[in-house]
């Protein structure tokens, strides 16, 4: 043992030179400060190669080991909130706030979740009132869509269910004291579509008696075209009508469709001095329809109800067509969807939701897909937010390949909505959903899986998951599973 220093060593047996060597520079670095210690032990390592594999504050000496004089510590990342919502969705999203009717729970922001179009839209958080709620059958969208309709309208907003094929919204209607039009073989009700509808004070006679007149040519072309499966007319047949149209409005200033078809079968001489005897025989064949065929007792006579402004919501029921031809209920829906367009289209009236159940029925029908179109590029101007209802994005190929044209104007109305609303789609579905909605692959795992009743909600460029919280009472009034009970 020896003792040279401040300390005391034991010295092992059959030390070599080397070894001693590296002993000592060893015991050296205990007695200095800790900075000189590691540069003795690093800058002059041990023969024996012990010391070089050392992990201390520098690290290994193995290769891309990051080997340095500290220890490694990374710096927090900073972003902006708006950064954050981008990179992790659902988990940084701060709410759109209390305004609004309330749907129910922020699934990851664990918060009540509110919503209304009209709000939002002075806010800048959408550029337009327009909803789309998509979902398989038994995912929960049509509860979704009735207690949004419903709870709005216990906030003061107003709503119209253009066509109700299979009477869901009448129980919704009845609890909230709406009104209810029921049309169908042995219904009372009589429904005018060449109604005028209400008048907006914007506008001046001459204007006001020409936007009538498109409205009522529309609807008539419309007609025809689907009796004859979108055959187009030709240019004596559209003069032919139009003189009909101009005859039966100077006879009566609220005209109905037989006395249209009246002059289009029994012309005027000036109508046959234009397109001859026979010129509207034609169209006058395919609108008899109508008056006279499956549709016959509906829409045939002066209204024998009106649209109530004042009421909370109006529905046109529908149901009582259930197992018509398409044609038929083609024709129900233009005529039901035009009287109700000309009463909801107007400036004046209150802020109001109009909804499009059994949307794929609708998007597959020309005159109606261009009246949704209208309506939706005009949801403005009119104070109105439609909500269309429908299962999934691939019920239009039943419209058209990719190529047509139709299919391109439906698919518009899908993706030029600022609201859209999924529930739960299978797998096969996802590729075309996502490409139409703009969905994330995070989005759309999280669709793929959601239980009944939640939803993905994708609100401008936010995205929430929501479940809808449905109260006893409500459960009664929306639910549409009573069939298999």
């Amino acid at each position: 043992m020896s003792k040279h220093a401040e300390h005391v060593s034991f010295v092992p047996a059959g030390e070599s030179r080397f070894e001693r060597e590296a002993r000592r520079r060893n015991e050296r670095s205990l007695c200095t400060s800790p900075h000189a210690s590691l540069w003795d032990r690093f800058a002059h390592p041990a023969g024996d190669g012990s010391l070089q594999r050392s992990q201390g504050d520098w690290g290994s000496r193995d290769p891309a080991s990051m080997r340095g004089p500290h220890r490694l510590r990374l710096a927090p990342h900073r972003a902006s909130t708006m950064t954050f919502a981008a990179a992790y969705p659902f988990l940084t999203e701060s709410g759109l706030g209390h305004e609004g009717t309330y749907i129910g729970t922020d699934v990851f922001g664990s918060g009540a979740f509110s919503y209304d179009p009209w709000i939002l839209y002075d806010k800048g958080v959408i550029s337009g009132p327009s909803i789309v709620v998509i979902g398989t059958v038994g995912t929960g969208k049509s509860m979704c869509g009735k207690s949004l309709v419903a709870r709005s309208v216990t906030l003061g907003r107003k709503a119209a269910v253009a066509s109700d094929p299979k009477g869901e919204w009448v129980p919704v209607a009845e609890a909230l004291g709406g009104k209810v039009i029921s049309v169908g073989p042995g219904k009372p009700a009589r429904v005018n579509p060449l109604d005028a509808g209400p008048r907006s004070l914007l506008l001046s006679d001459e204007q006001w008696l020409a936007v009538v007149r498109q409205r009522r040519r529309h609807l008539l072309v419309a007609l025809v075209s689907l009796m004859r499966q979108g055959q187009p007319m030709s240019p004596v047949e559209h003069t032919a009508l139009d003189m009909a149209l101009t005859d039966a409005v100077a006879a009566n200033s609220t005209p109905t469709l037989p006395m249209v078809l009246k002059y289009l079968l029994d012309p005027t001489p000036e109508t046959v001095a234009l397109v001859g005897r026979d010129g509207g025989t034609g169209v006058g064949h395919s609108l008899r329809r109508t008056v006279a065929g499956d549709l016959e007792g509906m829409f045939d006579a002066p209204s024998t109800v009106a649209f109530d402004a004042d009421a909370p919501i109006m529905v046109m029921d529908t149901s009582a067509l259930i197992g018509a031809s398409e044609q038929a209920l083609s024709l129900a829906a233009a005529c039901g969807a035009t009287w109700l367009e000309a009463a909801v289209t107007n400036p004046d009236g209150a802020k109001r939701i109009v909804v499009y159940d059994e949307g794929w029925r609708m998007l597959s029908d020309p005159y109606l897909l261009a009246k949704m179109s209208e309506q939706w590029r005009l949801a403005r101007t009119y104070g109105i937010a439609n909500l269309l209802i429908m299962h999934k994005v691939a019920d239009l190929n039943e419209i058209g390949d990719g190529n047509s044209g139709l299919r391109q104007k439906a698919l518009g109305l899908l993706t030029e909505a600022d609201t859209r609303i999924i529930y739960r789609q299978k797998h096969d579905a996802m590729r075309l959903t996502k490409e139409a909605l703009g969905l994330t692959e995070a989005e759309c795992e999280h669709v793929e899986n959601l239980p009944k009743g939640m939803g993905l909600w994708k609100v401008g460029n936010r995205s929430f998951i929501v479940a809808n919280r449905i109260t006893t009472d409500e459960m009664a009034v929306f639910g549409t599973d009573e069939g298999m009970r």
